[in-house]
């Protein structure tokens, strides 16, 4: 069983890649003809697609269900979170990285690792690391329950506060803004444009309420609603595309 949706064919890029490959073209023809700087922007296109690379084409990836990604959906971890999301279909491996707190994918990676988790390219998704896993079934000796109460609450928070302390400029400014009721300013390109939306009228009024008692206007606090919203669920990257440096 494959994971490709046959509708994918449909895909002119799909397509025609494929046709180009059977006529003999090159990989460097290829991606030149979709003005591609290099292959691996066309090959990362198929992969996402459930496409795999045998040596001459394209072939649908055989559905292979791993250990880890069986047991995530059963097991109430950070780890088997992510690996539930890159089991989601074009899932980014930058934008889980992102909505799990992490700086970088290198972060991520660090994290699964100290879990038992290695990248599987193949898979596009983390799997065990059976050499982990070996040594952590191995008997140890258990240190007190304080000094593993200690431990465990450090090894939980780590991650978060590094976020933190990289993020503290943009903290300070937060809790500062929400003290004073003084809201950032974000700056976005491009020409305004008129858009109606229809709002609960409860939520209308506590518009107008904090409009007129921070003396901003409506649109300013819609525009900082939505940058924050976007910085906050992954969107980070194309958020700072469009604002103005």
């Amino acid at each position: 069983m494959t994971t490709i949706d046959p509708s994918v064919y449909d895909d002119p890029k799909i397509s025609d890649t494929l046709s180009m490959l059977a006529q003999g073209k090159s990989r460097d023809e290829i991606a030149s003809h979709f003005g591609n700087k290099s292959w691996s922007t066309v090959d990362m296109y198929f992969r996402r697609r459930g496409f795999r690379w045998n040596g001459k084409t394209y072939e649908p990836r055989e559905e292979t269900t791993t250990k880890a990604a069986e047991d995530a959906r059963y097991i109430q971890t950070k780890s088997a979170q992510v690996v539930r999301q890159l089991t989601q279909k074009f899932a980014d491996i930058r934008q889980v990285a992102m909505k799990n707190g992490f700086s970088s994918v290198e972060a991520l990676g660090e994290y699964m690792k100290s879990h038992g988790y290695v990248w599987n390219g193949e898979a596009n998704n983390y799997e065990y690391d059976e050499n982990t896993v070996k040594k952590e079934s191995l008997p140890v000796k258990k240190p007190s329950t304080a000094a593993t109460i200690k431990m465990e609450g450090i090894e939980e928070y780590q991650v978060l506060l590094d976020f933190l302390l990289n993020k503290k400029e943009r903290l300070y400014e937060l809790l500062d803004s929400g003290s004073s009721g003084t809201l950032p300013r974000y700056k976005f390109k491009g020409s305004k444009a008129n858009k109606t939306l229809g709002l609960p009228t409860s939520l209308q009024t506590l518009l107008n309420d904090f409009s007129k008692e921070y003396n901003v206007t409506q649109r300013d606090i819609i525009e900082v609603a939505l940058a924050e919203f976007f910085m906050k669920y992954g969107y980070q990257e194309q958020l700072n595309s469009v604002l103005q440096v």
